[in-house]
């Protein structure tokens, strides 16, 4: 069955896939795939593996529709390592919080064993501890 190899062979390097990995996602033999792009005929498994392999109805080799475009995640490196600043920033925020927050708590628990230790001193008979 003939098929579009400069197609197949656009779709894998658009996904960053050598040969070797295009025939182990579909099943096939390193050299099928050689053959399939360099000759552009490929038996009706084949073209099934591939064609599901590059997530394409098996037509679009045929070079019957246009091949959909690759898709992509949409989100670059740039916005990834904003995206994990902020996570860090929100992360330091908390533990700040927390320490803050953790301090001023100690602190006023000692201010008040500290009032009720003198009350204890000051009148024992009244102290409960």
């Amino acid at each position: 069955m003939k098929i579009d190899a400069n197609r197949i062979r656009s779709l894998r390097e658009a996904r960053g896939w050598s040969q070797e990995h295009l025939a182990a996602v579909a099943g096939l033999s390193p050299r099928t795939v050689q053959r399939l792009e360099a000759e552009g005929r490929a038996a009706h498994e084949s073209r099934m593996a591939v064609a599901a392999a590059l997530g394409i109805e098996p037509t679009q080799l045929a070079g019957f529709q246009a091949a959909p475009p690759v898709p992509t995640s949409g989100i670059g490196a740039a916005d990834r390592s904003k995206i994990t600043l902020w996570i860090v920033s929100i992360v330091l925020a908390v533990i700040m919080f927390q320490g803050v927050a953790g301090y001023v708590l100690g602190k006023n628990a000692a201010q008040r064993d500290n009032r009720i230790d003198e009350a204890c001193k000051a009148a024992p008979a009244s102290c409960d501890r």
